[in-house]
């Protein structure tokens, strides 16, 4: 048989964009390497426990936002609950309380941090984040693959992109330093939200992207169910997933490709894939895909971050209502920023805990050199001081106990390598930067005529909601 679309990887960009496509009369095959859908979004099963495979969150659910319009048009069977507030910062003995109502938010910050003109800053933030979502949603070929599409920008739109422009060139620290912001704690949390949402600090993150992430915890969901809940509803609706088919060779011909696994050969008038950019270069043998591959082409790969994971379960606290917190520490051993994320399976979810206890996934940025190609009992020393650091901290903030913490398990760049396949281990996407060419942002490359790539290697970038962006936006363009 030979399909319209191969799609490679069933994380979350490859299953909406086959779940869609397939919606709109496309045949569709999805070849996933793992044994799951979900990619290093995905989940894991121990022990009667589902563990979230990375610290992930749902955003991106208002009317007309991305994940919004994919469960409404595949009309998907998911339990939300809207999260508020959407993260807790926890740094040098406060806890600053995200609110998704501004009003909250400013009186939060105003409590902790006086003397700063906080109404302001956040409605210009907000006012930016409103911009961008336009955008999104107006110029839906995004990022440009023709000369065709170039007209969708002929738009009455477009005064607000050309508006938005020089936020591509702006730094996050640009504005703050408008403030004359003097306290450190305030800086503090700014950057280690950006780190969770841009993958970058505030000196370089553009003000367009830095904007939107900040804003992010104000459309916070969790799935009941967790990941593995929202991952298996947009699986429900792809006809055709062949699981273990970790993809060796991809062929291209005249009008057609060939994609071969071990299990397989398939074949297929157009490719959609998914993994990371550089992943690619091993998959063809002409050296024309070779050279486009190459780590030239995009960022270096050493730029790009990995994460060290610590997965356990807890007690259920009455006193502990919040479901996502980012604690601020010393500098973590292995690990670059000073914080990591922390989050809580609903207390409500019974389909992934039991025995009155709580799921917890923990993750922090780390480079994939600290973890990758070093001797089996250096590795082994690293993760044990860096998962009992991480596990001290946590005692402390949640005052518990050392048999409070069971069901311990860590991850490790190696440790996505081994799963997700993904280069490196990196996960994340490429951070934005002011220093990055926004070219990339807006036209996207590829080695061959009907060859395309989405994920957070390409355009978006960050996060659930921007890689289903993606996706959307190339079906539009394809339909």
């Amino acid at each position: 048989m030979i399909y319209d679309y191969i799609v490679i990887g069933a994380g979350s960009a490859g299953l909406s964009f086959a779940a869609l496509m397939e919606n709109k009369g496309h045949s569709v095959c999805l070849l996933e390497a793992h044994t799951i859908p979900g990619g290093c979004s995905s989940y894991f099963e121990r022990d009667g426990y589902t563990f979230d495979a990375g610290a992930t969150t749902l955003s991106g659910l208002k009317t007309g936002r991305p994940l919004r319009r994919l469960i409404d048009e595949l009309n998907l069977d998911l339990d939300l609950v809207h999260v508020d507030p959407g993260i807790v910062s926890v740094i040098n003995h406060k806890k600053i309380h995200r609110f998704s109502d501004p009003q909250k938010w400013n009186e939060e910050l105003s409590k902790h941090f006086p003397d700063v003109d906080h109404k302001k800053l956040w409605s210009y933030f907000r006012e930016i984040e409103k911009r961008g979502w336009i955008l999104t949603s107006t110029f839906k070929n995004i990022p440009v693959r023709s000369f065709k599409s170039l007209f969708s920008f002929l738009s009455f739109k477009l005064p607000t992109a050309l508006k938005t422009t020089p936020e591509l060139f702006r730094s996050v620290d640009s504005e703050l330093k408008k403030y004359n912001i003097h306290y450190q704690d305030y800086l503090d949390i700014i950057d280690e939200m950006l780190f969770i949402t841009a993958q970058n600090g505030r000196e370089e993150t553009p003000l367009l992207m830095g904007a939107m992430g900040l804003c992010y915890p104000e459309d916070t969901s969790y799935a009941m169910g967790g990941m593995k809940a929202f991952s298996e509803s947009i699986a429900k609706k792809c006809s055709t997933i062949f699981y273990r088919h970790e993809v060796q060779k991809i062929i291209p011909h005249e009008n057609s490709f060939t994609v071969k696994t071990r299990q397989g050969e398939f074949e297929a008038c157009n490719v959609v894939s998914t993994i990371p950019f550089w992943n690619h270069a091993e998959l063809f043998e002409d050296q024309k895909a070779k050279n486009f591959f190459s780590t030239k082409n995009k960022p270096d790969p050493s730029e790009c971050w990995s994460a060290f994971m610590v997965y356990l379960t807890i007690p259920l606290s009455p006193e502990r209502k919040d479901l996502y917190f980012q604690i601020h520490c010393p500098q973590i051993p292995n690990c670059e920023t000073k914080s990591y994320f922390v989050s809580l399976s609903h207390p409500d979810d019974k389909s992934r805990s039991k025995n009155g206890r709580q799921v917890v996934t923990i993750s922090t940025h780390s480079r994939s050199s600290a973890w990758l190609g070093i001797d089996k009992e250096i590795y082994t020393r690293k993760k044990e001081q860096t998962s009992e650091f991480i596990l001290e901290s946590l005692k402390k903030e949640f005052q518990l106990q050392d048999n409070d913490l069971q069901n311990v398990m860590t991850g490790t760049p190696k440790t996505f390598v081994k799963y997700t396949r993904r280069y490196n281990g990196l996960v994340g996407g490429i951070p934005h930067s002011i220093k990055r060419n926004p070219l990339e942002y807006i036209i996207a490359g590829s080695p061959y005529k009907n060859f395309y790539m989405l994920g957070d290697t390409q355009f978006p970038g960050q996060g659930i909601a921007a890689v289903v962006l993606g996706s959307q936006n190339l079906v539009n363009y394809l339909n």
